[in-house]
């Protein structure tokens, strides 16, 4: 005999957003663009790819959906987006105008706030063979401070297993994940050849930085051994270069 989840279609989720933007058209060269997105989604727990969830992972208490309502899987509190580009000017001097007029240098930079973590006991405490139920919060932050590679950017000791037969305080999603952020750079030029046949150098730099970034969130179960530790990364520095004909 096993486990039979309860389902039903009486879930709601709701997001309120604000989006700033702003943009400097092509003056001197030079044209700009930025937007920052704040915003906040507060659902039930939800199937939200549509493949059904797992028999024994379904309402933490059956008896009261609105306990497991809580931060939508998908909720990013701030996303900030820039791009600039650059284009060097011409000179009188027909030697400095042939080596550095004409490059063109575009930059994009990245940054939003990490996804929700749900913190869980890993076990049926409650005793009603249902997954993913949370624990207790006994400390005001959960936080270490840590994002670093193999640290652990949640406190365990900020945690604690209920009492058997009982569930747990924590709210669905109440912790969130490390932040993530990217800058990608283009240098290019083209050179006409003849009449109809051109060339464009081009290199293109992909986290420019080489900077670590975690590619996911740390594991939520407080029973386990890698709890709250940033086991993945993002690619580091990709260099592209290419030369282009046209004709």
């Amino acid at each position: 005999m096993g486990p039979v989840a309860q389902t039903d279609d009486g879930g709601t989720m709701g997001y309120n957003a604000l989006l700033l933007s702003v943009q400097h058209r092509l003056t001197r060269g030079l044209a700009a663009s930025a937007n920052y997105t704040l915003s906040h989604c507060v659902g039930d727990y939800a199937d939200l790819n549509s493949v059904g969830p797992a028999a024994d992972a379904t309402y933490t208490n059956p008896n009261n959906r609105k306990a497991d309502r809580g931060n939508c899987d998908t909720d990013r509190r701030h996303i900030f987006n820039l791009t600039a580009t650059a284009e060097t000017p011409k000179f009188s001097n027909r030697m400095m105008t042939k080596i550095v007029s004409d490059w063109k240098l575009a930059g994009i930079y990245r940054y939003a706030s990490g996804l929700p973590i749900n913190i869980t006991t890993g076990v049926d405490n409650a005793l009603n063979g249902i997954l993913l139920q949370r624990p207790n919060q006994v400390l005001a932050d959960a936080y270490t401070g840590n994002t670093g590679p193999n640290q652990v950017m949640l406190n365990s000791a900020a945690f604690l297993a209920p009492t058997t037969g009982t569930v747990g305080s924590v709210g669905r999603n109440s912790v969130y994940g490390p932040t993530t952020w990217q800058l990608d750079m283009d240098l290019s030029r083209s050179f006409r050849i003849r009449e109809r046949l051109a060339m464009q150098l081009r290199a293109e730099a992909f986290n420019l930085t080489n900077s670590f970034r975690a590619g996911a969130n740390p594991s939520g179960a407080i029973n386990c051994n890698t709890f709250g530790q940033i086991r993945t990364a993002l690619d580091g520095r990709d260099m592209e270069f290419a030369v282009k004909f046209s004709f």
